[in-house]
């Protein structure tokens, strides 16, 4: 292959590339050669720091498949297909088979975006994992919340960033949180490539606690890069509020072989797994779920910051063929967090940054102005801002600094 016609396409980016800016960077780290995206239309939507943006859906495989198979024509060949989040791993799948590259299986790209199909091999493999029954009504929902027992979780079962997800401690809250539940993937149908036919009823794991672990795969060998504190928001809802890398955690085998073991079940065998654990009043570990692409919410980047590399490099090099592992850095320098801010609901009347930060936060981006009307938080869609911040510190206990500087900023930002 010549390389200086041949690129690297990352895929997923197309919904949105925000607090995934730095899956560019790696992909340059781990190649010399042009790295490429999708968007929907190039024309209206340049994404300047790409060396091209090509015209395609990267939900859909053929989509992909018939844009790269143009610029083949071109002259123009595929080196690597890389998902950077869950939309693009059925799509890199697709092509990989296609041109015969790196990446994973048909069968680890479905069960890594289909729930149930996931829940099912942890427990084939004897992994801990909350009950769960897959449910196409509500009469089957039901039947299910009965049979596992109050409370329970109900969940979508293709859709991410807790989007749907909501508590049940009765049969009328069922009720309620199924209907929440289609109604939000009605709305969001056309916009991501799910089916949105199944839905999920799941035993509780009655906790706040919960960590996601990053796990570089590659081949048959699976390696813990990092353990996340995840903060949550207040039931009935998960909204996943701020992550801190590292986790007081970290270093517990228990949990990274956990986090293994549920890739390896999966057959993730190539880049980074996000795989979350949630913990239960007694200490115990169960394993929620999977995805075969690194972390999102900007996670990677505080990976970067804490350890002081760029896990995408990893990520990328993994389907390009290069064995990663060299690049792995495991001491921690530093401690690093991401947190989302939060206005009250109602019309906002002003919106300003004050002057004087906290000296441990390095960024503050607002995604709101005056006049929005802001929602009540349930899910990555009712985040009104994220921080960013940095101690030269590693934590040793659970801290909530990160939720309460963002909480205390909120405060300060929002009128």
């Amino acid at each position: 292959m010549d390389t200086n016609r041949s690129y690297v396409l990352l895929l997923g980016l197309g919904t949105s590339y925000f607090l995934r800016e730095r899956s560019f960077s790696g992909a340059k780290d781990a190649s010399s050669m042009p790295v490429w995206m999708t968007a929907l239309d190039p024309l209206r939507s340049p994404q300047r720091f790409f060396d091209r943006v090509i015209a395609a859906d990267d939900g859909y495989a053929d989509s992909v498949l018939a844009a790269v198979a143009e610029w083949k024509e071109r002259g123009w060949d595929l080196a690597a297909v890389v998902p950077v989040n869950d939309w693009g791993v059925p799509s890199a799948s697709a092509v990989a088979k296609k041109y015969g590259l790196p990446g994973l299986s048909a069968d680890s790209a479905h069960v890594t975006r289909d729930k149930y199909a996931m829940k099912a091999r942890f427990e084939a493999a004897g992994l801990p994992t909350p009950r769960s029954i897959s449910v196409t009504s509500e009469a089957e929902m039901l039947a299910a919340a009965e049979e596992i027992g109050f409370p329970v979780v109900l969940k979508p079962a293709d859709f991410s960033g807790s989007g749907g997800v909501s508590l049940a401690h009765t049969r009328a809250e069922a009720i309620a949180a199924f209907a929440s539940s289609v109604e939000h993937i009605d709305r969001y149908r056309d916009v991501f490539p799910i089916d949105g036919s199944r839905y999920m009823v799941e035993q509780y794991v009655d906790s706040q606690e919960e960590i996601s672990v990053e796990v570089l795969c590659h081949g048959d060998r699976r390696m813990t890069l990092a353990i996340t504190e995840k903060y949550l928001s207040a039931p009935p809802f998960f909204a996943e509020v701020g992550h801190l890398v590292p986790s007081h955690r970290t270093g517990d085998t228990a949990l990274t072989t956990l986090a293994e073991k549920a890739c390896q079940a999966l057959g993730i065998d190539h880049g980074i797994a996000h795989v979350e654990i949630k913990f239960d009043s007694k200490g115990a570990p169960w394993l929620i779920e999977a995805a075969a692409r690194p972390g999102g919410d900007g996670i990677m980047d505080q990976v970067e910051r804490a350890y002081g590399y760029n896990p995408y490099t990893l990520h990328v090099a993994s389907y390009l063929g290069i064995d990663p592992f060299p690049l792995v850095r495991t001491e921690p320098l530093r401690s690093s967090a991401v947190a989302f801010l939060k206005a009250q609901p109602g019309e906002l009347t002003s919106v300003r940054i004050p002057e004087n930060l906290p000296e441990s936060v390095v960024s503050v981006s607002v995604s709101k102005k005056p006049g929005d009307i802001v929602k009540p938080v349930a899910d990555w869609s009712t985040r009104d801002g994220v921080i960013e911040m940095v101690w030269n510190e590693i934590f040793t206990e659970r801290i909530t600094m990160p939720v309460e500087i963002a909480d205390a900023l909120s405060g300060e930002i929002f009128g």
